[in-house]
Formats: C-alpha cells, sequence, structure tokens
C-alpha cells in the first residue's frame, strides 16, 4: 500500500520535474505494472499540451519496447498494453479525466489548471482503484491559482500539524521575504542548480534577475509567489519577533475567510500584563467549511478570557452559544489598525511562533493607501493574506487600552 494518496511538488523552473513525472509514468506502466499485479490506466495532463505530449514522445519508443501500442496523433496521444494498461495524454481543460478509470493521474503546472478540472475531472476518476495515486507538480502561482494554493495549504497545516496525512508535499523556494539579489538564497529554489553546464547554472539565474520582468523571474526561478515586491514589510522583520515561549491564555480571536467564502482561518493575540507594549500572536486554524471552522473556534473559545473577533458575513451564522463574547466590525476598523500593527511589527512588538502558513501570508501582503491610512489590499497582494488580515485585526484590538475595548469585535474582507 502506498504511503500517501496524493503529491505536490514544486520547484523553480528547469529543476527535473519533467523528468520526474516522465519516470513515474514509465515506472508505473512497466515494472510498477507488474509489482500493482493487475492492468493499469493512467492520465497525464499539464496547462499546455505540447508540454504533455512532449513527456509521451520522450516514453513512447520505451514502452513499445515493452509490448505498448502508441499513438503519436496530437491532441489524441494514447498508449495500450494487450492486458488492458493504458495511457492517456489530455488537455487541462472541463473534460479531462471524465469517462475514465485511472490507477495513477498526473498533472503537470498545476498553478495554470483550474481546480474543477482536478478536483472534478481527474481525482473522482480514482475513486473505484485500490491503492491510486495523483501527481501534481508545479511552479509558484499567482492569485488565481486556487487548486495549487488549497493543495500547498492543506501541505502546510499538515507540516505544521506534526501528524502524517495522506499528502506528500516537496517544495523547493527560500524564504518568501529574502532579499532576491542575494545569491546564498538562489540554490533553496534550485535543487538542480551548479556551475556552467549543469541543468541550472549561477550564470543564466543573474542574466534572469537583472532581465527586464524581475517578477516573473521571482516566480519562475526563485519559486516566490511574488510578495517581496510592494509588501508592507521590510525583508525579515517577521522572522525577527519569532518566540519560543508558550503563548498567554485570552485575548482576541480573528476570524476571517477568503474571497471565495471557501477557506476560514483565525489568529489569536493577547496583550501582556505586565508589558502592555508587547503583543502574543500565533495562527490558531485555517479550515475549508463552516462546520470545521465552529468546531476550531470551540476549542479556542473554552478559555473565557478570549474574545471572537468575526466578519460581517460569519456574524450572521455566528451560534447563540458566543452571545455576549462577539460583535461585528467593518473595513474602517481594519483601515485603522494596519499602521499602528505595521509599526509594532517594525518595532518586534508583536511576538509569535515560527508557523510556516502565518509568515506566508504576512510577507506577501501588499499594503495600499486609504483614506491618508494604510490597509492590506487581498486584491493587490499575489496571493491570500486572511491570515494577515486577522493579525491586523487581533493585534490591533488587543493592544487597545484595557478601559476602552469593547467585549467583541467581526472584522471584514476587502
Amino acid at each position: 500500500v502506498l504511503c500517501h494518496r496524493w503529491g505536490l511538488v514544486s520547484t523553480a523552473r528547469q529543476n527535473g520535474k519533467t523528468e520526474l513525472l516522465a519516470a513515474l509514468i514509465g515506472w508505473w506502466l512497466t515494472d510498477g505494472r507488474a509489482w500493482r499485479g493487475s492492468p493499469q490506466s493512467v492520465v497525464s495532463v499539464a496547462h499546455k499540451m505540447e508540454l504533455a505530449e512532449s513527456v509521451a514522445l520522450r516514453l513512447f519508443p520505451i514502452l513499445e519496447q515493452h509490448g505498448f501500442d502508441v499513438w503519436r496523433s496530437s491532441g489524441r496521444m494514447r498508449a495500450e498494453h494487450t492486458d488492458g494498461s493504458t495511457w492517456k495524454i489530455q488537455a487541462a481543460n472541463g473534460a479531462a479525466g471524465h469517462g475514465t478509470t485511472n490507477d495513477l493521474v498526473v498533472a503537470d503546472e498545476i498553478w495554470n489548471v483550474a481546480s474543477t478540472v482536478i478536483d472534478i475531472g481527474l481525482l473522482p476518476s480514482q475513486r473505484a482503484r485500490p491503492n491510486p495515486f495523483a501527481l501534481l507538480l508545479s511552479t509558484a502561482g499567482t492569485d488565481a491559482s486556487e487548486a495549487l494554493i488549497r493543495w500547498r495549504e492543506l501541505g502546510i497545516r499538515q507540516i505544521e500539524s506534526a501528524e502524517p496525512g495522506r499528502l506528500y508535499l516537496a517544495e523547493w523556494s527560500p524564504p518568501a521575504n529574502i532579499e532576491p539579489s542575494d545569491e546564498r538564497w538562489w540554490h533553496m529554489a534550485n535543487p538542480a542548480m551548479g556551475e556552467p553546464g549543469t541543468a541550472v547554472s549561477v550564470e543564466a539565474m543573474r542574466d534572469g534577475f537583472n532581465g527586464p520582468n524581475r517578477d516573473a523571474w521571482l516566480r519562475s526561478e526563485l519559486n516566490l509567489w511574488t510578495a517581496a515586491v510592494g509588501g508592507w514589510l521590510p525583508h525579515g522583520c517577521w522572522e525577527a519577533a519569532t518566540t519560543s515561549t508558550q503563548m498567554l491564555t485570552g485575548g482576541y480571536l480573528a476570524v476571517d475567510t477568503d474571497l471565495s467564502d471557501a477557506r476560514y482561518v483565525g489568529v489569536r493575540a493577547v496583550q501582556h500584563p505586565d508589558q502592555p507594549e508587547l503583543c502574543d500572536a500565533r495562527a490558531e486554524f485555517l479550515v475549508e467549511n463552516t462546520a470545521l471552522l465552529w468546531e476550531q473556534v470551540d476549542l479556542v473559545m473554552v478559555d473565557p478570557a478570549v474574545t471572537l473577533l468575526l466578519t460581517p458575513g460569519l456574524f450572521a451564522l455566528c451560534p447563540r452559544r458566543f452571545s455576549g463574547r462577539v460583535e461585528q466590525w467593518g473595513h474602517r476598523e481594519i483601515t485603522t489598525h494596519t499602521t499602528m500593527v505595521r509599526n509594532a511589527l517594525l518595532e518586534q512588538r508583536v511576538l509569535h511562533p515560527e508557523q510556516l502558513g502565518l509568515a506566508e501570508h504576512v510577507n506577501r501582503a501588499v499594503a495600499v493607501r486609504s483614506t491618508n491610512s494604510l490597509t492590506l489590499s487581498a486584491m493587490k497582494s499575489p496571493g491570500p493574506i486572511e491570515l494577515a488580515r486577522c493579525l491586523v485585526a487581533a493585534v490591533g484590538w488587543a493592544s487597545k487600552p484595557q478601559s476602552t475595548v469593547r467585549k467583541a469585535a467581526v472584522a471584514s474582507s476587502s
């Protein structure tokens, strides 16, 4: 039995992702087929059909030596064995996976593949197969890369929970807030990096860095979600206040949702009673449905000293058991708090544990000017920032003088 049901591999370009998927497909249809003891069905897609076809053209001569018949017509490439094993190469569109039953699914460059292709077309085709596997590969995406964002954050949650899961996540990337001109970080996104003549040379990286499109270079060659450009915090600011001490009890739990209401996050902040200029903050949860949301809120609200901060939409759905501990507020308060919280972060007055998910949201967040104040913009940021918005809400309320703080509050998305 395989240890994992899904795999997500992310590196910069030209580091061997295509070699990996070619090796997996080739093994699965030959030695793997014998090991599994039955005919195997494989489907592979990519964000561009020619990329998927290029893998087929490399493997077809090998498969022919193992008794496969192959068809090489553009757009209808296929390999079949007399025992019933098949490999179909399809475009990553709405029809991918439908009408098939597959043991192995491979999707390349999923940053540009719609989530419906993966979640509705490809993965359901494996439900009736014993011990199936799906491999997803990609470079860093954009704020429109819904499938990549959701699968990657699932892997991050597994890592931070320290509990084994069914997803295997392997990513080569530097921290989101590094100085991109510092060559010491480049190898972290490029496992094939070496001297000229190797797969990725330092000289080639320098040429890309000095090119006209820095954002494209950050995403394709440093595997970053272009968070460094226009971010609200300077490099290293967030990491400088990392602490390993246990977080205080009480405080404010801010809950927000992404722009599609498909993901819910919570961040708690609490003021130090003996040092009111300091706050502790941590991400408490990231879940994908409202049932799990209220379960996680319940776990935090067991502490009677915690005040709940919700968005207006969630406030309307708030269970009655939180009555008296919740109240709503909106975009105006987020705008009021952003500058104050940013200053606290710059002065290292917000202490937090090392949490990868929270760090990424905070480091990629972009602030925009709104009525002579700063506010975090989900539209301008290159990826999800719900945790950063919750941080602003929770720290903003926790930092208020206690005599003027209302008992509860609610935050809204912009």
